[in-house]
């Protein structure tokens, strides 16, 4: 997936400097920081960095998150390739748009209630067995929940807001195809990924087109569905 783009200007550009540490130097306020491919395993010494707009940790040692929860002006919260095993420390983020924490061990979707404004969510290649009720996330656009174990999307219609238009559910362990039903909720749904799921594999000699359209077009109601 693409990642997001920072802007050039205030930034503070730390990766692949084998940090132990967030060190900002004194009376330097960057709108966004970037400290990927390090060693840091807490987010701190961060507080008196009020422009902070984005954050970014990929590939650290982090196991907590809390340390984000003082930073209640960040749009952009980028903490993949981690050890995080929880969703938490964003009740205070409210303007937070953009939020990927890929590549973790979290195991619930969880903590996000005050998160109204995320379009934005990543939450592949974790630990997720189950769906949570996100309901009230009606701004998300694109939700990503591939590499999980998820075997069942019978709590969409209850848990998802309808406004997702992006949904990738590859790689997980969805047995039935017929579970692609409980999408039809979703109204604005464009593009979809199912692949490397159980229900795909087992019907792989069947011609693609034969496979997805009758399911995906039909039961979904859509005009055109961008399925992979």
């Amino acid at each position: 997936m693409r990642q997001k783009r920072y802007a050039e200007s205030d930034v503070l550009d730390l990766s692949g400097r084998r940090l132990h540490r967030i060190e900002v130097p004194v009376g330097f306020d960057p709108a966004t920081i970037i400290c990927d491919k390090n060693n840091v395993s807490k987010i701190e010494n961060l507080e008196r960095c009020q422009n902070l707009k984005q954050l970014s940790l990929s590939g650290n040692r982090l196991v907590r998150m809390t340390g984000v929860s003082k930073l209640k002006n960040l749009t952009v919260l980028n903490l993949p390739n981690n050890s995080i095993v929880a969703v938490e420390g964003l009740k205070e983020l409210i303007q937070l748009e953009w939020l990927n924490l890929s590549g973790n061990s979290i195991k619930a979707i969880e903590n996000l209630t005050t998160n109204i404004s995320l379009g934005h969510l990543d939450l592949s290649d974790n630990s997720i067995s189950t769906l949570s009720d996100i309901t009230h996330l009606r701004s998300l656009r694109t939700l990503l929940l591939h590499g999980n174990i998820l075997t069942s999307l019978r709590a969409v219609p209850q848990c998802f807001p309808k406004s997702i238009a992006i949904l990738s559910l590859a790689e997980n362990e969805i047995g039935d195809i017929n579970e692609v039903m409980y999408l039809s909720c979703l109204l604005y749904l464009d593009q979809l990924s199912l692949t490397n799921n159980p229900c795909v594999l087992m019907t792989a000699s069947t011609p693609y087109p034969y496979l997805y359209t009758p399911i995906v077009n039909v039961i979904l109601k859509t005009s055109y569905l961008n399925v992979q």
